[in-house]
């Protein structure tokens, strides 16, 4: 079997399309307030909301002390327990994400 790479194949329509934004992109006519057919796009309000919360992240530190303080106190004081298996979780996770060179 040979293959010709310079064979013109039509493109399929868009199934997604519909028949009338299909006519009218074939046939070039605009709408009925004067814009040519196709998509069109609307950013969400809430964009702003984004950014400001992005904002916030940014500032806080990569390492929460207050979290590591009461830590330390626990381990000090001999309250902190962890299981076998909370400890094997965290190493196959530690694992999964950090593959051996």
């Amino acid at each position: 079997m040979r293959i010709d790479l310079n064979t013109i194949i039509p493109e399929a329509p868009d199934p997604g399309q519909s028949a009338k934004s299909a006519s009218q992109a074939a046939s070039g006519t605009a709408s009925a307030d004067g814009r040519a057919g196709g998509d069109t796009a609307t950013l969400s309000q809430s964009q702003g909301r984004v950014q400001q919360l992005a904002a916030q992240a940014i500032q806080l530190p990569e390492i929460r002390q207050d979290k590591v303080a009461a830590l330390q106190r626990a381990i000090q004081a001999g309250s902190y327990q962890v299981t076998p298996g909370q400890t094997a979780g965290a190493l196959i996770a530690a694992m999964q994400n950090h593959p051996a060179a």
